[in-house]
């Protein structure tokens, strides 16, 4: 009967163990499954800012040569090159046709709507 009982609480310590190390099993796979998960995540942020450290470095190259410098100038700031002049036109509208000016929109005028055969609407067709 002792050797059923010491069977029995080596069994059970045996089932504890086991159920213990299958537990604490589950809960590392699962923390390593979050863990990779961020990893990639990491991954991808990091690609992404590469990409987007890639385009900066090639507009500050753009932006560092002394022709993009000087454009800026003259168009930002209206500075002048040695013997040049600046004209500021005060009103463009009169150097433009009434309806051209660009930036404001035409009105075009209304066109005759047709049927599906190809009449106009409302003309008189007949002699």
């Amino acid at each position: 009967m002792r050797k059923r009982i010491r069977l029995l609480y080596v069994l059970l310590i045996a089932f504890v163990i086991t159920a213990g190390g299958l537990i604490t099993l589950n809960r590392l796979d699962r923390e390593i499954a979050v863990l990779e998960d961020t990893a990639r995540e990491t991954r991808l942020a990091q690609l992404s800012l590469e990409t987007e450290s890639g385009s900066m470095m090639q507009e500050i190259a753009i932006m560092d040569t002394e022709s993009y410098i000087r454009t800026m100038a003259r168009r930002d700031n209206r500075y002048l090159m040695p013997g040049e002049t600046l004209f500021v036109v005060v009103n463009p509208e009169a150097l433009y046709a009434p309806g051209e000016m660009p930036g404001q929109e035409t009105e075009k005028p209304a066109e005759a709507e047709t049927e599906s055969g190809g009449e106009i609407i409302g003309e008189d067709t007949e002699g």
